[in-house]
């Protein structure tokens, strides 16, 4: 049995399970809001409006500089803060702080109060996309500075494995280690149960 999984899906697979543990602990209204900031954050430095949001920027600037100017009587020249050069480090940036405060915003405004079964299983469903979206920007980001990074393709395949039984020689001592343990608990926690 074979199944084909891509590299960046392969990578993205353990941060989508923390992502759903998180998101069984934070609870929808958390998590929805989070969903929603991080929509507005790819829409903002997606390939098409970062080109703006730098030049808002710059424009940002050009008038805090005439501003000042005024206020001190005289000339400030402004400087572009956003270039040519550096325009794929603002976009990495602006995302990066726009993941940030989408989780801080969602952390904030959402309550975890009475959550119940379906409200936590909604909050792992969007915990999984939040990672996926975030991971997809970070891909693409990647993708666009180092295009054979995840040209690689990932296999997994599943076979019948004839020393199956090689398991349950490790079977006594899992117990024994339990079984230790157990008494370790019982004999810290017996001066407090006594009490």
């Amino acid at each position: 049995m074979q199944f084909r999984l891509s590299y960046q899906m392969l990578l993205t697979l353990p941060f989508m399970v923390t992502g759903i543990v998180y998101g069984l602990r934070r609870g929808w209204r958390e998590e929805a809001l989070t969903t929603v900031a991080l929509l507005v954050a790819l829409i903002l430095f997606g390939e098409r409006l970062a080109d703006n949001m730098g030049d808002l920027v710059n424009r940002l600037v050009q008038a805090f500089a005439l501003f000042f100017g005024a206020l001190f009587g005289g000339d400030i020249a402004s400087r572009q803060l956003v270039t040519d050069e550096n325009k794929p480090f603002f976009r990495a940036a602006g995302f990066a702080t726009s993941v940030v405060m989408a989780y801080l915003v969602g952390g904030a405004h959402g309550a975890r109060r009475s959550l119940g079964r379906g409200g936590k299983f909604l909050g792992a469903i969007l915990g999984a996309v939040n990672v996926f979206l975030v991971a997809s920007q970070v891909f693409a980001y990647i993708n666009r500075f180092l295009p054979s990074a995840f040209q690689q393709e990932g296999q997994i395949t599943l076979t019948p494995d004839s020393n199956a039984s090689i398991l349950r020689g490790y079977l006594p001592s899992i117990f024994a280690l339990l079984l230790i343990l157990l008494l370790i608990v019982v004999f810290l926690r017996l001066p407090k149960i006594r009490e």
